[in-house]
């Protein structure tokens, strides 16, 4: 019998909490949504402390379940609604790089972009995580001109996870748009489900 979803997402507008939108709506889950918005610090409330003591966007409650961390509630979701489907099956051999390429997101593509103020030689990126942004961009272009998707001619998580990331760095010049990414994210933002969870993350000004 499949899993019954008991979802909560604790989410903010203009935030990081579209990856966790989207991926609820490619699985077509039911989910009640609380508003924990970060321009009024509900995210340092203590209510909500107690789900996410980190007090980031967004979390996800699952009856007793508490997952936070974009990549993880990605995870969870896909393993234990689309197992099979958005998430390769454990004895797939895409199992493999589907996992590389979830954590990949953020472990090393976003701290890459982001923290552009460090040195990008190798001396000093030899005891970072990431390596040089060099690298990092360099092989983004490889890997997405193999596509259509990141696991090839199949449409997974990994693509939230990393299309996610890809596609807010690209808005905001975070990294450069190439045809390799730019051709990626158009297909991405094509998809019905992330045009629902972008809506929903980025409304327009009232």
């Amino acid at each position: 019998m499949a899993p019954t979803p008991d979802i909560t997402l604790y989410a903010s507008i203009h935030s990081r909490s579209f990856m966790a939108r989207w991926m609820l709506a490619e699985l077509g889950l039911p989910h009640r949504i609380v508003d924990v918005d970060i321009r009024r610090r509900r995210h340092k409330a203590p209510d909500y402390l107690r789900i996410n003591p980190m007090g980031k966007v967004p979390a996800i409650t699952d009856g007793p379940v508490v997952v936070t961390e974009n990549p993880a509630i990605c995870l969870y979701l896909a393993d234990r609604y689309g197992l099979g489907t958005l998430a390769p099956a454990t004895d797939d051999p895409l199992r493999g790089p589907y996992l590389r390429w979830c954590v990949f997101a953020t472990a090393v593509f976003e701290p890459a972009v982001y923290l552009t103020d460090q040195p990008d030689d190798d001396a000093s990126a030899s005891g970072r995580g990431w390596g040089r942004r060099e690298t990092v961009l360099s092989l983004m272009d490889d890997l997405l001109a193999g596509g259509p998707w990141i696991l090839g001619e199949r449409f997974s998580t990994a693509d939230v996870v990393l299309g996610s990331v890809i596609s807010v760095a690209l808005f905001t010049g975070r990294m450069p748009a190439t045809p390799e990414t730019m051709a990626y994210n158009d297909r991405i933002s094509a998809r019905e489900a992330y045009k629902t969870a972008a809506a929903a993350n980025w409304p327009p000004p009232s």
